[in-house]
């Protein structure tokens, strides 16, 4: 059994960067999908796969083609409760995790899609996975990946709610000759979510990550790279004056709030921030805290057809002082089928 799913999204944006009030207007159709799911019978259970792309991929340009790159977003199999492939982090709280037009949605949250095998089993009403994924570790010289990131997390839901834990351990190693005492620091991280239904209609959410040499895993990027906010991310390891390799500390949470007005419209506010513990005199233009706000609408005109529309607002802090902040209106039109 096959299925696919294609998803049209144009997102208009007018963006304020850097304290000037120039606007900036972009169209695309980036975010439309491809999904592809197999399941098939064997004697060992039902095997599922699943491919996803979108056209984030390099390539293409605005002036004539609006061709754009497919990227591969997911494929993986799963075998009862074996998965392997790329999918989404074992790492990540969905628990709350706020629905916005914005594609890179707020900072503070856990977002990485990456290679891993994972084995998930049910306990206490919830379900237990744990995880070894691929290792890619940034922001200092030398790095060498020499082991899988491990990973566990708990998970339970009910009517009420619901709420998941998780924990990431790493090993962070270089070749930098710099490294003259220890070349190699454990890294960590730590993870909880929960989400309430107040009503029917009416849904709080929180999540927090704290951890050393987390740096990768937390989300810290606004959408729009040109606008003064971009991608400075925060490192996740670095080499002290005694030449010890130290993992860099950082702490990120979000909270959101969803109302379902009609059951065709919906709203959403959702609130991240990021701080990072790196020294200012090696990473002069990573984040200190990063901070952003979405107020998020949408509108179902049809099962098929969702519009959306959302004003969102980013600000940030550098190790050395400087500042930038970014304001957007986007608008969304989804088409599934």
């Amino acid at each position: 059994m096959t299925s696919s799913r294609a998803v049209l999204r144009t997102v208009t944006a007018l963006d304020t960067a850097n304290n000037k009030s120039n606007g900036a207007f972009q169209a695309h159709a980036r975010q439309s999908r491809i999904i592809i799911g197999t399941a098939t019978p064997t004697d060992a259970g039902v095997v599922k796969t699943r491919f996803e792309g979108d056209f984030f991929g390099g390539g293409g340009n605005e002036i004539f083609s609006n061709s754009n790159g497919l990227r591969i977003r997911h494929a993986y199999g799963e075998l009862g409760g074996l998965l392997a492939g790329q999918t989404w982090s074992n790492f990540m709280h969905f628990t709350a995790y706020p629905t916005t037009v914005d594609f890179n949605g707020p900072v503070g949250v856990s977002f990485i899609r990456q290679a891993q095998v994972r084995y998930t089993m049910p306990m206490g009403g919830g379900a237990l996975s744990v995880s070894a994924e691929n290792a890619e570790t940034t922001g200092f010289k030398g790095s060498r990946d020499v082991l899988p990131d491990f990973t566990a997390r708990y998970k339970w839901a009910g009517d009420g709610g619901g709420i998941e834990f998780a924990g990431l351990a790493r090993q962070l190693q270089t070749d930098d000759p710099a490294a003259t005492g220890d070349d190699s620091a454990f890294a960590y991280g730590l993870m909880l979510a929960g989400r309430l239904n107040v009503t029917n209609s009416t849904t709080l959410m929180a999540g927090a990550i704290f951890g050393d040499g987390v740096g990768r895993y937390l989300y810290t990027s606004f959408s729009n790279n040109d606008s003064g906010v971009g991608r400075s991310g925060i490192g996740e390891g670095y080499i002290d004056p005694n030449g010890d390799l130290e993992a860099i500390e950082a702490f990120g949470f979000n909270v959101a709030a969803s109302q379902q007005w009609t059951p065709k419209f919906k709203s959403g506010l959702s609130y991240g921030r990021v701080e990072g513990d790196q020294p200012e005199n090696l990473f002069p233009n990573s984040f200190e805290t990063l901070q952003s706000v979405h107020f998020s609408n949408f509108y179902q005109v049809a099962d098929p057809v969702t519009l959306g529309l959302e004003l969102s607002f980013v600000d940030k802090e550098l190790m050395n002082g400087d500042s930038a902040d970014n304001t957007r209106l986007q608008a969304s039109a989804q088409f599934s089928f």
